[in-house]
Order: C-alpha cells, then structure tokens, then sequence
C-alpha cells in the first residue's frame, strides 16, 4: 500500500485537555500528523479538529478506530476524497524593493494572493487555496525573497451532493 496524505475531521468537546490527548493518541500509536488545526464550530460546546496524517490505508483505518475510543470524541469522519472542500490560510513576507515589487504584484494577482501589508522594502501577502497551490505561490515567490511563510494548517468541509 502506498503512503499518502489523509484527511480526518473529528467533532469534540471544546475542553481542557482535549487537543492534547488527540495529539497524544497519534503520538502513542507512532502515526505521522501532518496538520492539526481546530476552532469553534456550529454546535456549542463542541469544536471541529481537522488533521492531516500521513501512512497507508490500513493507519487511516487505525486512526479513525483509535480516535472514536476517546471519550471526548463525538464523531470523525474521512475527509480525504472528493467530496469535501479543503483549504489553507497562508501569510508570505517578501522582500519587495523598487525594481521587484511589480512583479510580485503580478504574481500575487495571478494566484489569487491579497495585499495585506506594505512596507518599503517588503510586501505581505495572503493566500486561501488548497496546499498544492499554496507550494505553487511558494515556489513562485522565492526567487525574490521570502523571509517568512505562516501556514494554517488544513481545513476541511464535507460537501453534500
């Protein structure tokens, strides 16, 4: 089986203690955790986690058993396929003299990036797209000079058809 990226939200009671003893349970069990990012969400009380973990099929099945036996563990569901919608909040610094600062300002049009701080030498941007996208925004803006990158985290929604 190969090792991919899997996406398992979970819903939780927002308490003490809670996000450490998810991330403990994965910790335990030696499974790779990309990702955790939780906040609130529509019921209150609860919070929705989203976490990206990294192995085969079979740890995907391992960690959806394992996270169900916690008692602060209302409900996961596998959200790595295609019916879910899943994005990342990024923040670029970027080096952005005279000669370079159009160019930026080109890119950051081309993929959907905001302006959301100027400074003479330097710009930040933001992005809101899926991870792949943001590696392409990366990628773009590192032969300028990025001096820091502050990524969220996934995030992800079930979509019903």
């Amino acid at each position: 089986m190969s090792t991919r990226l899997h996406t398992i939200s979970a819903l939780v009671h927002n308490e003490s203690g809670t996000l450490n003893r998810l991330s403990s349970l994965f910790r335990r069990r030696m499974f790779s955790l990309s990702s955790m990012n939780a906040g609130d969400c529509e019921q209150e009380g609860l919070a929705r986690v989203t976490m990206v973990v990294e192995g085969d099929d079979g740890d995907l099945r391992q960690a959806v058993r394992q996270l169900n036996k916690l008692i602060d563990v209302i409900e996961v569901e596998d959200l790595s396929g295609n019916d879910s919608v899943q994005r990342e909040l990024a923040f670029f610094q970027v080096n952005a003299g005279v000669e370079s600062r159009r160019s930026i300002l080109e890119i950051a049009q081309v993929m959907h990036c905001d302006v959301v701080h100027l400074e003479p030498e330097s710009i930040t941007l933001q992005a809101t797209a899926e991870p792949s996208r943001i590696d392409q925004v990366v990628a773009l803006l590192e032969p300028f000079g990025i001096t820091q990158i502050v990524r969220s985290g996934l995030v992800a929604i079930r979509v019903k058809n």
